[in-house]
């Protein structure tokens, strides 16, 4: 994919902003279902599938998961996950609901982050940052389907569904064609809102 030959095409059907916007609201989705997989009842997908478990530097009690990925590393934590290459990297902040272009050479340490070491515009450079970790998405929920079943996530997503003051994203088939669509075609690709009516039609 020519991404310089698809940021224009974005702009004219759907400013890459409101993508990203999409893409957080299901980000804060898909980070129950990856703590579901952590605690997997045939033990951690995580760990199964290469992932190194650390102690946060930060929230204390709690855990990081990293794994090499296409120059950088995938850092998973309860209240971020990204991609983070030599110069910074994608970052979905969980509390912030938003994802943003972390600018520290260092992965940001659970529970803080400083106002300088990110940029919060949604916009082209932060959507190119965010593709090797749609990649890594991508291929985690093949993994999952291997590893625990097709019927595992559509459990976790009832799950979400019932939690209180929640708001369900995609059903996960529609939710990894989108994701799908954002990595390949994003200057065709419809706001999450529309997308299991207009994918079916």
């Amino acid at each position: 994919m020519n991404h310089s030959g698809t940021q224009t095409a974005v702009r004219l059907q759907t400013p890459i902003s409101n993508l990203l916007r999409d893409l957080a609201a299901g980000l804060h989705q898909q980070m129950f279902f990856w703590g579901r997989d952590a605690i997997h009842s045939d033990g951690s997908i995580f760990i199964r599938s290469g992932f190194h478990k650390r102690v946060s530097d930060g929230l204390k009690g709690t855990s990081c998961y990293s794994l090499p990925w296409q120059g950088g590393n995938i850092e998973l934590h309860g209240s971020h996950a990204g991609w983070f290459g030599q110069g910074g990297g994608f970052l979905f902040v969980r509390p912030l609901r938003r994802c943003v272009r972390w600018l520290d050479k260092n992965p940001p340490i659970p529970g803080t982050w400083p106002r300088g070491q990110y940029q919060s515009a949604a916009d082209d450079a932060l959507y190119k940052l965010a593709v090797p970790f749609l990649d890594w998405w991508l291929e985690h929920e093949r993994i999952v389907a291997q590893l625990a079943g097709v019927r595992y996530r559509q459990d976790c997503y009832r799950l979400f569904n019932k939690l209180p003051k929640t708001r369900a994203w995609l059903a996960p088939q529609d939710a990894v064609s989108w994701i799908t669509a954002l990595r390949e075609e994003p200057e065709t690709l419809a706001r999450a809102n529309r997308f299991a009516s207009s994918f079916y039609r």
